[in-house]
């Protein structure tokens, strides 16, 4: 027990443990707990979850007067993997649109990613918990294309996942485990990691019985409807293409652009494709080995574009 607690300390002197914390959720599957702060798993960046549960400052509930709110939803790219809290192209949205406004409004984007959510889960955050933040827009970046959990799934499905979220925040809380098992035993966490993390779930029998027969459909049809619904409380939705470094070299048109291309089309909402911003620079804007997730640099260039479209429509 001496020296479990002394290796625990001398691992969080050095920098392990204290990753993000989630909460088991009937509807959500797992959300961040609010009022934490804590690291990035990769880069060491602060986090700072707010008591809203969404990654930066506090704001009120009710929107002040004379304001325009942003809600920006998706997955760990959107929250802001190995970035600290300003890195975020939310957070630079938010500045740069404060500084374009200046005294005249008051502008709020919040940051609602959490990682590895799907479009289910976002269309559900939205309903049950962006709505009530009054936004002006949401903004919904990219998802997890795996996860197709929904409102839709079983009891018995619902409670075998909440078990997986317990345990595996009660081990994400200790630093041993986050050297031991997520750093130097990294392949074999890979390759376990789907008991608690939907990353391959043709590997685990929870995650493949409960795959729909049509994923793209499915895709389609949570992405429609969170556009729809936001249509109708007179929000603005604007869809975004976050390509990853695979997505953008290949000659094929990935699923989540082709499921928010028909979506742009059929419901005429804003669509911003990254690929043209992106391509020219490539692997240069993702983080060090990381195909997917963007480093400061892309997320700044995915935030003056953002900028430059919704400048157009806000009012002054």
């Amino acid at each position: 027990m001496i020296c479990a607690v002394l290796l625990e300390t001398t691992l969080r002197i050095c920098g392990y443990g204290n990753l993000e914390i989630y909460e088991p959720d009937p509807v959500l599957y797992w959300k961040l707990k609010a009022n934490q702060d804590c690291y990035t798993k990769v880069g060491h960046k602060p986090v700072h979850i707010n008591s809203h549960g969404t990654r930066g400052p506090e704001f009120p509930t009710t929107k002040p007067p004379n304001s325009v709110r942003v809600l920006c939803l998706g997955d760990s790219r959107t929250f802001g993997w190995g970035l600290s809290g300003p890195e975020t192209y939310s957070a630079v949205l938010g500045e740069l649109l404060q500084q374009h406004f200046g005294a005249a409004r008051k502008i709020e984007v919040i940051n609602a990613g959490v990682n590895a959510w799907s479009y289910a889960q976002m269309r559900a955050y939205f309903r049950d918990c962006g709505l009530s933040q009054e936004p002006d827009f949401v903004v919904l970046g990219g998802a997890n294309p795996w996860t197709q959990f929904s409102e839709r799934s079983s009891p018995e499905f619902i409670r075998k996942f909440m078990s997986r979220v317990r345990l595996k925040n009660f081990l994400r809380r200790f630093a041993i485990y986050h050297f031991i098992v997520e750093i130097e035993l990294q392949e074999v966490y890979h390759r376990y990691r789907t008991r608690f993390i939907p990353v391959d779930p043709s590997r685990d029998a929870l995650f493949k019985e409960h795959q729909q027969k049509d994923p793209d459909a499915f895709f389609r049809a949570e992405i429609q409807g969170l556009c729809l619904f936001a249509v109708e409380k007179k929000i603005k939705p604007v869809l975004l293409y976050l390509p990853t470094l695979d997505e953008m070299n290949s000659t094929n048109i990935s699923r989540d652009l082709k499921a928010k291309i028909a979506v742009s089309r059929e419901a005429n909402i804003p669509l911003i494709d990254f690929t043209p911003d992106l391509a020219p620079r490539g692997k240069s804007l993702y983080l060090d080995g990381d195909p997917v997730h963007l480093n400061a640099e892309g997320n700044e260039i995915i935030a003056r574009r953002l900028f430059a479209s919704m400048t157009n429509w806000v009012s002054p």
